[in-house]
């Protein structure tokens, strides 16, 4: 706060600071270092009006500060009454020193008129020099500058206080200041020019706050509304006072007629519910059945306590379905949830190379391809990589090329965005954001479109994702893995596969081998399909050696996966015996490596119903009993198919129950 110097001693220290750039000891501090800025860059004589903004640009400042304005006109509104017929004028300037408003009698007006000051006019120090407005929003406090403590003459007959106005966070939103004649100054003036900018400054700062509030508010109801988990709060007595859109769905009661009320009134929950919240006792993903009406309602619930030291204000309820979780559970867990390289078992020189690069490949930051034959064991590699590999703790997710035909392909592997199709009207992630952080396994890559096969090249090229209908990219951290039976090198030659692709997974190729180039392998393989099948069956299982003679003995068309298949069937055949002899196993196999059978003494050959129900037979073993994938095998058609196994009387149930049993 600054004290007004006797006026002729104001003139006396004005006039020797500009004459010799002298400084008396008296003047006050903040009015020196103002002329000191003023000094050489201003004519203490001039005598032009000061700067004003046109017309357009005065709108427009007066829109930017709207919401100081709004809040400084009541201000300035009271305290011109405690001044009014006093000969001055209540005034405030924005951060920039522009006059945005302003308020006196005729008298003071057409005084200032004739200094040409009026909404709009610059008040800042480097335009007018020293005064209370411009020199407070520099010096960031409050000001007066009586008389001759103006760096310019033409406003010596003048008087003015004026205090900065600040926001929440420091920052100077504009002035707030009282403008009289000298004559008419009083020493209480710049106290109450304090009073009006800290009015500003409170009433400003508990609107903001109101604002945020309410923003807040907003943002919270918003966020608890999109969150996929449902959220009901209760107060104190248990009355509902929040519930979200999908709280409202799992209860599948309207909020209006929920909200208000006691959850007594239309739930019924069990007992240690209720005892949980007398005690203010957490409960975490706890397994609860709801009774509303005539309905049950399976839910996983957990609750939260919100406390103001011993008051308890809110109890806060997570819902979440049964079934949702248990599907949730099992897409990020799956079929494979453990598997490693001890899964893919063998002593052969051909696994234990598809070992060694299988270890490289989970430490390396490249795609991987799997090749080989159907059945070879490229799932169970896959999975194993992702074990190995730091992605490990992410999701593993599988992208079954082949059940995607043509454009659904991209759309399956994009995802919509939201509004993008009205088919989808929430949007649906792309299937590299459901697999941020862990992997996407592309089975049977080469069946992918050209179109999709770009998308994938993008992704493992750039590591962004872009859903379909979409301008935003995601960044995505997704470790790739494919595998094929085709060859496709073939496939690129006759362009219905991406050279480009392929040549991103040739760093990291793996080629499972088939089970007839590691026939060493069978006595492991066929012990640990053993063992698997003794604790699925609860049955202990024991295999007559001459079986791994015979199985050692048979080509094995459909690998690994067919060998499990063989042995499946065999066990379920052995009963509760457990035993598996020669007499289990399939004709192809104990007669493996006999051709097309000519009795050389009759010179006749195997009738033809006999070879025909044997190939169908074998098929039935290695495609357990999926009848498309048999027609495909025996290249025949699905009709055809059908139409030999009535005629021949096989059916393929048997086959299919193979299933339940084999890993």
């Amino acid at each position: 706060m600054t004290n007004s110097l006797d006026l002729e001693y104001q003139l006396l220290a004005w006039s020797e600071f500009i004459e010799h750039q002298n400084l008396f000891p008296l003047v006050n501090l903040v009015v020196a270092n103002s002329w000191k800025r003023c000094s050489g860059r201003q004519n203490p004589y001039k005598n032009e009006p000061p700067k004003r903004l046109s017309t357009g640009h005065f709108l427009s400042s007066k829109v930017a500060a709207f919401d100081l304005l709004s809040v400084a006109r009541p201000v300035l509104e009271d305290i011109y009454q405690f001044i009014e017929k006093s000969e001055s004028a209540v005034v405030l300037v924005n951060s920039a020193g522009y006059i945005l408003d302003m308020l006196g009698d005729h008298v003071i007006l057409d005084i200032l008129k004739e200094y040409d000051i009026f909404p709009g006019t610059s008040l800042s120090e480097s335009e007018v020099g020293t005064n209370a407005f411009g020199t407070s929003l520099i010096e960031g406090v409050p000001v007066s500058i009586v008389g001759a403590e103006h760096y310019q003459a033409r406003y010596h007959e003048l008087a003015e206080a004026a205090a900065p106005i600040f926001n929440p966070f420091g920052k100077p939103l504009g002035a707030f200041g009282i403008i009289s004649p000298i004559h008419q100054y009083h020493p209480h003036t710049l106290g109450l020019a304090v009073a009006g900018a800290r009015a500003v400054e409170g009433q400003s700062q508990s609107d903001q706050l109101l604002v945020e509030q309410n923003s807040q508010l907003t943002q919270i109801k918003t966020i608890l509304a999109t969150i996929s988990d449902g959220i009901a709060v209760l107060d104190a007595d248990r009355n509902l006072i929040h519930i979200n859109p999908v709280a409202e769905k799992v209860l599948g009661i309207p909020a209006h007629v929920m909200l208000g009320r006691s959850i007594r009134e239309f739930l019924l929950y069990p007992e240690f519910i209720r005892h949980a919240i007398d005690e203010r006792k957490p409960l975490t993903d706890s397994e609860i059945t709801f009774i509303a009406g005539d309905r049950s309602i399976n839910c996983i619930v957990s609750i939260r306590y919100v406390q103001s030291q011993d008051d308890l204000l809110w109890i806060v309820c997570t819902l979440r379905e049964e079934t949702d979780v248990r599907k949730l559970v099992h897409s990020q867990v799956g079929a494979f949830a453990s598997l490693t390289l001890d899964d893919l078992p063998g002593e052969s020189d051909e696994i234990h190379r598809v070992h060694q690069y299988a270890k490289a490949a989970a430490i390396s930051k490249t795609s991987t391809m799997i090749r080989g034959e159907a059945g070879t064991g490229k799932n169970p590699l896959a999975r194993a990589i992702h074990n190995m590999s730091d992605h490990r703790d992410g999701p593993f997710m599988i992208f079954p090329s082949s059940s995607y035909p043509g454009e659904l392909a991209v759309v399956e592997l994009l995802g919509v965005e939201e509004g993008a199709s009205s088919a989808v009207p929430g949007g649906r992630p792309s299937k590299f954001e459901l697999a941020n952080h862990g992997t996407l396994y592309f089975q049977d890559v080469h069946t992918l479109p050209l179109e999709a096969q770009g998308i994938l090249l993008n992704v493992i090229d750039l590591g962004i994702a872009q859903r379909f209908g979409s301008k935003r990219s995601v960044p995505v951290d997704v470790r790739i893995i494919a595998s094929t039976s085709a060859n496709l090198e073939q496939l690129i030659s006759q362009g219905s596969f991406r050279s480009s692709l392929y040549y991103r997974f040739r760093a990291n190729e793996i080629m499972m081998p088939p089970l007839r180039e590691r026939i060493a392998d069978m006595p492991v393989l066929v012990d640990r399909i053993v063992e698997r099948l003794s604790r699925q069956l609860k049955n202990f299982i024991v295999i007559d050696p001459e079986v791994i003679e015979l199985l050692s003995g048979y080509d094995w068309p459909g690998n690994v996966r067919e060998l499990e298949a063989v042995i499946g069937r065999a066990a379920m055949q052995g009963g509760y015996s457990g035993i598996i002899t020669p007499g289990n196993l399939p004709d192809y196999i104990l007669h493996a490596g006999e051709l097309s059978e000519i009795d050389g003494a009759k010179g006749q050959i195997r009738p033809f119903d006999d070879l025909e129900r044997e190939a169908i037979l074998h098929a039935a073993e290695i495609c357990e009993g999926n009848a498309s994938e048999m027609a495909r095998l025996l290249e025949v058609g699905r009709t055809t198919l059908w139409r030999r196994l009535k005629k021949l009387d096989i059916s393929l149930d048997e086959y299919r129950d193979i299933r339940e049993y084999t890993p």
